[in-house]
């Protein structure tokens, strides 16, 4: 059975709706992280054939989620460290 896509919507500090799609969500320090990538669009870079990961801060409180962004470098930069350290032991399997 095919895994159906996850549409997430967010709004922003304007008030402007943006469409995601959650790639996966991963732990690091007992905080979950989603991985997400446009599917507005307007979001879409045509000149680039790479798709831009945004990730966000998850908290889950019964059956809501809250997507929230990162706002200091040092936790994005551990967060990033985690994807890249997994990636490269994927790499090695």
């Amino acid at each position: 059975m095919a895994e159906e896509n996850k549409i997430i919507k967010t709004i922003d500090e304007n008030g402007k709706e943006h469409n995601f799609e959650l790639l996966d969500i991963i732990n690091v320090d007992d905080q979950d992280y989603g991985l997400l990538v446009y599917v507005d669009q307007e979001a879409k870079n045509d000149d680039s054939e790479e798709e831009e990961v945004v990730i966000m801060r998850l908290y889950q409180e019964n059956d809501e989620y809250t997507f929230e962004a990162i706002e200091e470098d040092e936790e994005f930069d551990k967060v990033v460290d985690a994807i890249s350290y997994d990636e490269e032991f994927e790499d090695e399997e």
